[in-house]
């Protein structure tokens, strides 16, 4: 009897433990390298994966989404993509107001902003693409 308790016991334990095991690994494996898309609608991206920074950023259009990089070969990284929009001042006084600092030097097109207290380390990046009509917001996370 106690050895049939067991084996019931142990058999349950596996099975737990194969599900579980099978659900982190998809959960792994679904999103390395690849970027997730998302809307604020989408609760549980929007909370989980959304950085403050990019939380925070007044919404210049109604049209915009979020990307998140996870990070694994590059650096992670967090965006907001505004549509229709070619008037990045409120974000540039959001990050102005925020403490980051506007760098002299631009990487491939964009406005590199930064926390003087540490280096460039927290990086914020701006581009205006004025032909498509389209603002990007993305947090560089170090």
């Amino acid at each position: 009897m106690m050895l049939s308790t067991f084996v019931r016991f142990l058999i349950a334990i596996s099975i737990t433990t194969l599900i579980l095991g099978g659900i982190f690994i998809y959960l792994i494996a679904f999103n390395i390298n690849g970027v997730t898309v998302y809307k604020e609608a989408d609760r549980y991206n929007y909370y989980s994966l959304t950085y403050k920074q990019i939380k925070n950023a007044p919404r210049i259009s109604q049209n915009y989404y979020f990307e998140f990089q996870s990070g694994d070969g590059y650096t992670p990284s967090n965006a907001i993509i505004f549509k229709d929009a070619t008037d990045p001042e409120p974000l540039r006084a959001y990050l102005a107001g925020s403490g980051y600092i506007r760098q002299q030097r631009k990487q491939r097109g964009m406005e590199v902003w930064c926390q003087p207290k540490e280096t460039c380390s927290d990086r914020v990046y701006l581009y205006v693409d004025n032909q498509a009509k389209e603002v990007t917001l993305t947090h560089i996370q170090d």
